[in-house]
């Protein structure tokens, strides 16, 4: 989606499309209010978990294993890294476990460290790295997006260049927040280039929600050999297991045991391991997943583009939109209704961070979008 400002079509138009597409999901069933939200709660659409909840799978899978949670967890983390090595055609040796993937992107950050490093990232971007890379006494560098909001890459490659000492680089493809990928090509070249001067964590916590065949993984980079590119995957988002905290990194054996040295000890538990060894294996849930992210998408956009609000390309499970105004106070008036969106992010005062929720939650942030506009307020 280009960023020139759409045509206003006005908010009566919007309600037409709505009233046309949106008030009906999908599928055909009535929207229901109740659907939206869990009685007094707001509607969470700020994290990026995935509305439709835990696989049946994984439940299952819990429910059978939880009476042996007085266990140590180490035959179900085996399982998991077994099944995450046969989905990625990986050797044992080029995977680790963590605690979340915001765990593995510590564990590269301490392994790759060095006093004289310097990291790279784009802005903005997750955020968690700059962190883990300040704790350790690492010069952070924030290279702000393009005027198209992509990744900076020939930015971030004249910082290296400029630099006497070891680069980290950190990338997130698609990025968080804007939801763009990173062109697959110049990514690639850059990747191979990854040496003990030049190392890079790949973060594709949203990898699997991706239809584009411009996206490649920089799994295939760590699989041709490079030991010094580390990814990042997660079971929070499409897995819907954010809250059991698993995550996992893929690298060369000799990045791998480097990353493992700066581990946690016992750092799975069995919940965990059972519910994503479950998911992971379920094919069913992540076609239903990503048909309901088409569903939602559908009805946003045609919002949007209704009321003449930009919106870039969408290859996650959130989406970034203008508001027309200020973000913290769109973000505040959204939560007064009940809803909860994204924070702002540097430099992108006016775009909001959207979660797609289920279809009938975006029926109901569709209709307030649309309020919003008769009152004046986007």
């Amino acid at each position: 989606m280009k960023l020139t400002r759409r045509s206003f079509l006005g908010a009566g138009s919007a309600v037409g499309l709505l009233a046309m597409t949106g008030c009906q999901s999908l599928g055909g069933a009535r929207f229901d209010p109740s659907q939206a939200a869990i009685g007094a709660e707001p509607l969470r659409l700020n994290f990026n978990e995935n509305s439709l909840g835990v696989p049946a799978s994984s439940m299952q899978a819990l429910q059978q294993q939880l009476p042996h949670a007085f266990l140590y967890p180490d035959a179900a983390k085996e399982a998991l890294m077994t099944a995450i090595a046969k989905h990625h055609e990986l050797a044992h040796e080029q995977l680790i476990y963590g605690n979340g993937s915001s765990e593995i992107l510590k564990m590269a950050v301490d392994a790759m460290a060095t006093a004289d490093a310097q990291l790279i990232m784009p802005d903005p971007s997750y955020g968690v790295v700059a962190d883990y890379a300040a704790a350790r006494g690492i010069k952070v560098m924030a290279v702000p997006l393009t005027a198209a909001m992509q990744i900076d890459i020939d930015s971030m490659q004249a910082l290296v260049a400029d630099y006497d000492g070891p680069s980290i680089v950190y990338l997130c493809n698609p990025n968080n927040p804007t939801s763009l990928l990173m062109a697959s090509g110049p990514l690639q070249a850059w990747l191979s280039e990854a040496s003990p001067a030049l190392q890079f964590i790949v973060d594709e916590a949203y990898a699997e929600y991706v239809d584009s065949e411009l996206f490649v993984s920089a799994i295939h980079t760590v699989s041709a050999g490079n030991p010094h590119v580390v990814v990042a995957r997660t079971f929070s988002k499409i897995y819907g297991l954010a809250g059991l905290r698993v995550g996992y990194g893929v690298g060369h054996p000799q990045m791998i045991s480097a990353m493992a040295a700066q581990a946690s000890i016992d750092n799975a538990n069995l919940a965990g391991c059972v519910a994503a060894t479950a998911a992971l294996n379920d094919e069913a849930w992540l076609t239903a997943s990503k048909r309901a992210q088409r569903q939602a998408l559908a009805l946003v956009t045609t919002t949007l583009t209704a009321l003449g609000l930009d919106y870039l390309d969408c290859n996650a499970n959130f989406i970034f939109h203008w508001v027309n105004g200020d973000t913290d106070v769109y973000q505040q008036r959204m939560q007064q209704a009940g809803i909860l969106v994204g924070r702002q992010f540097n430099h992108t005062n006016g775009w909001n961070r959207l979660t797609l929720g289920t279809p009938a939650q975006m029926q109901l942030f569709c209709q307030t979008l649309i309020h919003f506009r008769q009152q004046g307020w986007i």
